[in-house]
């Protein structure tokens, strides 16, 4: 029993000193690889691009590693913004020098501003960063001093935070006697001709198919609606024919924002035979219900962003 005890006593002895010898010959090693290193000087990357980083660091013998991304106006989209360590400090070889990349002026969605007042224009764009730019003003039968006629950019498009938008207001109903055009979209064609005949205006009725109107309907009108008119304009009221098939149907569109701990903005894009259109823009909190009453044309489906990024299509 002795014996066996003096012999793994020996194992014993033997593994800790091959073990201690083991350590100090690799520290020996690290210690003089490190002590081999050269000492350069961090190179200033702001404003590079990746590729131009990669070169410029492998010419030092250092090392890149992207640490993020962020909205940056001032820096042009895909250079550098910062780094860890600055320019101009000294460090070994093969230190890593991390960068932060610009993703340029940050990207929002123009919201819809016709039919609001001035005083809701300028709300909406606040909420989105954006501010009123240019302010024109024309007459119109058809909306109230005071309302937003048109926009520009227009709604939906993407642009820049911070930027402005211009804005054609309701200056009200004409008081120096001149006619404006009225609105005859998904009017009975029939009773646009008996007003165009009770004015003495010259009319010409062109017959299309169509998805927007009903049969008998004006989807489209020459001049527009609040254009001027006198009594030598030639109007042109094109009207749905028997061809044409419309169908409209009302649904409600229900949506749950996402778990979080913060608040995101909804963008809800319905999508059907007539195109795109917005139904919701806003800003909701985490699992808040959204309820949009909708009407649809043929096959539709909606589109969700939420903090401007696509996330799903839903079918309807």
């Amino acid at each position: 029993m002795k014996k066996i005890f003096l012999i793994v006593l020996k194992i014993f002895v033997i593994l800790t000193i091959l073990f201690i010898a083991v350590y100090f010959s690799f520290n020996f090693i690290m210690s003089a690889f490190v002590r081999e290193k050269k000492e350069v000087l961090v190179p200033d990357l702001q404003g590079k691009t990746l590729v131009e980083c990669l070169d410029i660091l492998s010419q030092s013998k250092l090392a890149l590693m992207r640490e993020g991304a962020e909205f940056n106006q001032d820096v042009p989209e895909g250079t550098v913004i910062r780094q860890i360590p600055p320019a101009g400090m000294n460090v070994k070889e093969g230190k890593i020098i991390k960068i932060t990349i610009s993703q340029g002026g940050e990207i929002v969605y123009v919201p819809d501003l016709k039919g609001q007042t001035i005083r809701s224009a300028v709300i909406s764009l606040r909420a989105l960063g954006l501010v009123l730019g240019e302010l024109s003003k024309k007459y119109s039968i058809k909306y109230e001093e005071g309302i937003v006629l048109s926009q520009d950019p227009i709604a939906g498009s993407t642009i820049e935070k911070d930027a402005s938008i211009n804005v054609l207001v309701s200056n009200g109903v004409p008081q120096d006697g001149t006619i404006l055009m009225p609105d005859w979209f998904g009017k009975l064609a029939e009773d646009a001709k008996n007003w165009a005949k009770e004015e003495n205006y010259d009319v010409e009725v062109i017959s299309k198919k169509t998805t927007l109107v009903n049969q008998g309907e004006i989807f489209k009108q020459k001049p527009d609606f609040d254009e001027k008119i006198t009594k030598d304009t030639k109007i042109i009221f094109y009207v749905a024919d028997e061809k044409s098939s419309f169908k409209l149907e009302e649904k409600t569109f229900k949506y749950v924002v996402p778990d979080g701990k913060e608040n995101k903005r909804i963008r809800l894009v319905l999508n059907d035979e007539n195109g795109d259109k917005d139904i919701f823009n806003g800003i909701r909190v985490p699992k808040a219900k959204i309820v949009v009453p909708i009407k649809v044309n043929g096959k539709a489906k909606v589109k969700v962003f939420i903090n401007d990024i696509s996330i799903e299509e839903i079918d309807l």
